[in-house]
């Protein structure tokens, strides 16, 4: 590297030591800010002199570099010993805030998430984010490299950890999306043809690489071209026809044959959400029809997203609710402060991180995502929505959700909430290491996250402070070479 450019960059870097506003800023994967937004003082990998990060193997970090003056430049992450994918960043304009029904809102404006991969380079005016996998097989040590920005070179240190972790073995969140959404913006024709089950096969690697299971809960016609799916999972969701006793009693008998010999277990929420004491009383019904047909934990799970009711009486296996704080199974879905962060567009960069540290800290074994390629307002029948340029998902004529549903763009192409998640997920995996060592992780989970689910009151009980969560989790990786001794 050319000496003159050291040079630049410390001429430059005592300019942002003085900028209350720097014109560079680099941050991690859970800051996320509106384009009118000023960038952090303070970064919680960027000390104004070397970009410092800490990785276990198999890891993948994010890294966000922004810029605020409005220059193009060449951004650039060169970092021998880890694989580096750069992305594009768009951006989409959220014209009105996201209702309540939510949480807090950020408000209008700007935001940055759907991501284009590129090569090496990426040409930025404004956020250039990059993907930077450290491989299971790696050997622990310091690896150094350099973040170029126009004609400013940063110096990047990577220290790799001994401990390793595997996103994509037994995922956490399920992630519900329906086959004719990708039909559609792929110009394929719905049903089980190979080309639509190779195209889902692109996002369902996708999400999984992220720590999310992509399933559907189709009937047992559509499951055969699908079953290849079916792989390192506690968990799949199946739909059974309710139109009648009979067809319920088929089905399950269908759902227990096609499970035999898979090791994860079958799953169904016939009724979702419900309300009046006559729709509790029908997703009774079900559950009761399916459990003497021989459905039924352990064979095939009777759920409903609601908490527990007496009126279910014991013919619910599994509850899942926001509100939930304990239970035989922990399952919960979606979030909104300050039981969870929030899925939308409009919040903080944190908000989806929170749901790996709850799920640790509740002993969460499933979470429910409603959507991840929502891009049609089936409910509302507004039709298909340009998810690309129209950030308003979710619109009923009261409540409104900017990005509710939509995790991955048509493409598939991934978010940086996305990407977020992906980070919480990982730091659940962290957590869970340490535990398993004797470790403090519950003392650790316990300071950042104090309530949430159905603990949770009033305003939401975490930072949204992006450095908080680092320092957290580099507090657990610290205590797992103190407890773990490299296992």
């Amino acid at each position: 590297m050319r000496w003159s450019r050291w040079v630049g960059y410390w001429l430059v870097s005592a300019g942002l030591g003085c900028s209350s506003t720097p014109d560079i800023q680099i941050l991690g994967e859970s800051t996320r800010l509106s384009r009118a937004e000023p960038s952090p003082r303070v970064s919680a990998v960027f000390d104004g002199h070397v970009v410092r990060l800490v990785a276990a193997r198999g890891e993948t970090l994010g890294l966000s570099v922004r810029t605020t003056d409005g220059r193009r430049r060449s951004v650039r992450l060169e970092l021998p010993g880890a694989s580096v994918q750069g992305f594009e960043v768009k951006t989409l304009l959220v014209r009105r805030a996201s209702t309540s029904m939510y949480g807090p809102s950020t408000g209008v404006g700007e935001y940055p998430d759907p991501l284009v991969p590129v090569g090496e380079a990426v040409s930025s005016t404004g956020l250039a984010y990059f993907d930077v996998n450290v491989a299971r097989e790696a050997s622990p040590g310091r690896r150094e490299g350099a973040l170029h920005v126009g004609e400013l070179s940063l110096p990047v240190v990577l220290d790799v950890e001994a401990v390793s972790v595997d996103l994509k073995s037994n995922p956490l969140v399920w992630a519900f999306y329906l086959p004719k959404e990708i039909a559609r913006v792929h110009g394929l024709p719905d049903g089980n043809g190979a080309d639509l089950v190779d195209k889902e096969a692109e996002y369902h690697e996708l999400l999984r690489e992220h720590g999310v299971l992509l399933a559907s809960d189709l009937g047992p016609e559509r499951f055969p071209a699908r079953r290849r799916f079916v792989r390192q999972t506690k968990y799949w969701p199946v739909a059974v026809d309710t139109s009648s006793d009979a067809a319920i009693r088929r089905d399950v008998r269908a759902w227990l044959d096609a499970f035999r010999s898979l090791s994860a277990t079958p799953f169904t929420i016939p009724v979702d959400e419900p309300r009046s004491l006559a729709e509790k009383l029908r997703a009774r019904h079900i559950a009761d029809v399916i459990g003497q047909a021989g459905g039924g934990g352990p064979r095939l799970l009777r759920g409903v997203t609601d908490t527990n009711d007496p009126v279910y009486g014991d013919s619910i296996d599994v509850f899942l609710s926001p509100r939930n704080v304990s239970g035989a199974r922990m399952w919960t879905y979606n979030g909104r402060p300050p039981q969870a962060g929030s899925v939308i567009l409009d919040t903080d960069g944190v908000a989806l991180r929170t749901w790996g540290w709850i799920a640790f800290r509740y002993h969460v074994e499933l979470w429910y995502l409603w959507e991840a390629l929502y891009y049609s307002d089936r409910y509302n029948h507004r039709g298909p929505t340009d998810v690309m340029t129209d950030p308003v998902t979710f619109f009923d004529g009261e409540d409104l959700g900017n990005g509710d549903g939509v995790l991955v763009y048509p493409g598939p192409l991934p978010s940086l909430r996305l990407k977020a998640l992906r980070r919480g997920l990982t730091d659940r995996l962290l957590l869970t290491k340490l535990e398993s060592c004797g470790g403090p992780a519950r003392a650790i989970a316990r300071r950042l996250v104090p309530r949430a689910l159905g603990e949770g009151r009033g305003r939401r009980s975490w930072s949204t402070d992006e450095r908080v969560w680092e320092q957290a989790r580099r507090e657990v990786l610290a205590a797992i070479r103190e407890h773990c001794h490299g296992r």
